[in-house]
């Protein structure tokens, strides 16, 4: 069902703002990577995995402890948290659907908003999923580096001259890029890992950080107030990093995966967990030596992210633009490393759906804090309406950061959520996560979780009598929805 969109002024400004600094002229900075789990970041506690860049960040920012997506792939999510609706309102639910083909009528993305503010907007590489689902919203950017130009748009040239970034291919695509022959050339390229054969300097991702800091200056001499969004395609699949970041792990110390498939009991996902994935190992499990190979890879990836987001950083620094420019640092989805004996994104387990989450407002008094509350990427939109006092016209589903930008610590969301592509859900509060199957194309109509005995979800609750009472109150709370699910007050 569609839910009806209901014209939006501008959002009010709470209480808390009183503790904010004047953000209203500040410019923003969006760094958004794809297919990354959480977990992997030293920040957010990882002990392996070499983050430096982002962890020096964090340490000066708000980060989201307890940050969640709203869909489990690219395209729903990016939608999602690009104009504050939730996926059963945009009508996006998968990769598939043509973002302009379900959006409602009248439906305006942070993008366009910003640019109606009066904001310079640039973008460096990919942001909505594809360039012909959101051809009217690329439209409104001055600037487009490193991606497709949506058709009538003639904007500046390359603001710097690099040579073509070079992608590592066992081999080209065939010649009508459809049909059975392009799936498997698009299976093996993504069903890969380690040695990209490409110094860092002929990497893409690493020519999107140039290009980031070129026009950084350029922003600094001009003193537009400015809205910039810059994409790292890793760690997205094939794990594949210039090989300098390779040999920072050694696959012997990466410990197994957790949740092995011996573990679950009544587990939704059963064909999954003993075939094949979606992206990598994608025709049967791998082997014990694959799969710690695999998660160093992941990590090698992670890694070149980081210094590439730490060449951005350094240079918002440099010119002086970090003390009046808002960073936001987020990866769009989540994505398994072996657990449950999953790889790769596609299910509504918690690898998928939480998500890291950073944001760093100048002078916000909760700078350098974590926040464990619950927050969702449909809040996005909603937060930089308040900061910067955007007129958003669409009615949001979300809830604004900003008080929680102020004080961290107080008392937020009970529960968050998430659909699939199969318009099926689930809920998760503090203490319990509710899988709910209404298609059939589960091994089980509902999972229920505890998550304090069992975060890994791999004991289903939802059949046991003794959590009867738990399982209605989980249903009730999805069936209300989000509304229901708001912070005291808002």
């Amino acid at each position: 069902m569609r839910h009806i969109i209901i014209p939006f002024a501008a959002i009010a400004v709470s209480a808390a703002a009183a503790d904010m600094p004047d953000t209203s002229k500040m410019n923003v900075l969006l760094i958004d990577i794809e297919d990354c789990n959480a977990a992997v970041w030293g920040c957010y506690g990882n002990p392996i995995c070499k983050t430096p860049n982002i962890d020096r960040f964090a340490s000066g920012a708000v980060r989201f402890d307890s940050a969640y997506c709203q869909a489990y792939c690219c395209n729903p999510t990016r939608t999602s948290f690009l104009t504050g609706l939730r996926p059963l309102t945009t009508g996006v639910l998968s990769n598939g659907h043509v973002m302009n083909q379900h959006l409602p009528t009248g439906v305006l993305t942070l993008p366009e908003m910003l640019k109606n503010k009066g904001l310079y907007t640039a973008v460096i590489g990919k942001l909505f999923h594809t360039v012909d689902y959101a051809d009217r919203q690329l439209a409104t950017f001055d600037r487009i580096e490193m991606y497709n130009k949506p058709k009538g748009w003639n904007g500046p040239g390359p603001i710097i001259d690099l040579p073509p970034a070079e992608r590592a291919r066992t081999n080209p695509p065939p010649p009508k890029g459809k049909g059975k022959g392009y799936g498997e050339w698009k299976r093996r390229q993504s069903d890969r890992y380690g040695d990209s054969g490409l110094a860092r300097e002929q990497e893409p991702d690493y020519q999107k950080a140039q290009v980031a800091a070129a026009l950084l200056k350029e922003f600094a001499k001009t003193k537009k107030q400015f809205f910039l969004a810059v994409a790292q395609a890793r760690p997205h699949t094939p794990l594949i990093a210039p090989k300098k970041y390779i040999d920072m792990y050694d696959p012997a110390k990466i410990p197994e995966p957790p949740a092995p498939a011996s573990s679950l009991r009544g587990f939704p996902y059963t064909k999954r967990a003993t075939g094949g994935n979606p992206d990598i190992f994608t025709k049967q499990q791998p082997t014990a030596q694959q799969a710690r190979e695999a998660i160093a890879a992941y990590y090698a990836c992670v890694s070149f992210v980081d210094d590439n987001a730490g060449v951005i950083l350094d240079a918002l620094q440099s010119e002086g633009l970090d003390k009046n420019t808002i960073v936001i640092f987020l990866g769009d989805h989540g994505f398994h490393l072996g657990d449950h004996n999953f790889w790769s994104k596609y299910s509504m387990l918690e690898a998928t759906r939480r998500v890291v989450f950073i944001v760093r407002v100048p002078g916000a008094p909760a700078n350098g804090k974590a926040c464990r509350g619950f927050v969702e990427f449909v809040d996005i939109v909603p937060t930089l309406a308040e900061l910067l006092g955007l007129d958003a016209k669409n009615a949001l589903e979300g809830t604004s950061l900003v008080p929680l930008l102020a004080d961290p610590d107080r008392p937020w969301k009970k529960a968050v959520f998430m659909v699939d592509g199969n318009g099926d859900q689930v809920v998760r509060t503090k203490d319990f996560s509710y899988l709910e199957f209404k298609s059939g194309k589960a091994d089980v109509p509902a999972a229920l979780y505890d998550l304090r005995k069992d975060p890994w979800e791999t004991i289903n609750l939802a059949e046991e009598p003794a959590f009867g009472p738990v399982r209605d109150q989980m249903a009730g709370l999805l069936k209300a929805g989000w509304k229901a699910a708001l912070p005291p007050g808002r």
